[in-house]
């Protein structure tokens, strides 16, 4: 997993959204900005995951739809759209389009459950390709959020890219 960003007593910051009224979050060491403005430019014969180029500040971004790499199918935007920028060290100029989402949360880490090794998840039969993205849960107060790993994201949209 990602290097935990250590705040007082040990507690960590996620990026949250929903998808399918799931909740999931991204390290927030990880996410440049977060976005209201989803405009995008489609890219012709580009995979299902890529929703287009967007053009923020004078500076042009990828922008991938999480969903397929959540096993869903891609649905259109909203005004409760938002899109995540990741930090250039995890991908140069790279946006994430989500449902809904924008809000940052605080963990202590004593919240956090870590996914199993990829050997043991492979043994379950209902893993999916959200499992691979997968760092592991938190268990806030009524719900789980699911961790996505931002390293394992960017790899998993370079394969879906190939």
């Amino acid at each position: 997993m990602n290097e935990p960003i250590e705040a007082h007593g040990g507690t960590r910051l996620f990026c949250s959204f929903r998808t399918e009224g799931r909740l999931y979050g991204m390290d927030a060491a990880q996410v440049r900005e977060i976005s209201t403005q989803v405009t995008c430019t489609p890219v012709p014969q580009a995979p299902p995951a890529v929703w287009g180029l967007a053009n923020l500040r004078s500076r042009i971004y990828l922008v991938v739809d999480v969903r397929p790499l959540l096993g869903l199918p891609p649905v259109p935007c909203t005004n409760s759209s938002r899109l995540i920028i990741l930090k250039p060290h995890l991908a140069e100029n790279l946006g994430i389009l989500v449902e809904h989402g924008g809000d940052i949360v605080r963990v202590s880490a004593e919240q956090i459950e870590e996914a199993p090794p990829p050997a043991v998840a492979a043994a379950d039969a209902s893993i999916d390709r959200a499992t691979a993205i997968t760092a592991g849960v938190c268990k806030l107060e009524g719900e789980l959020m699911n961790i996505i790993d931002s390293a394992k994201l960017v790899e998993a949209l370079e394969a879906l890219m190939q």
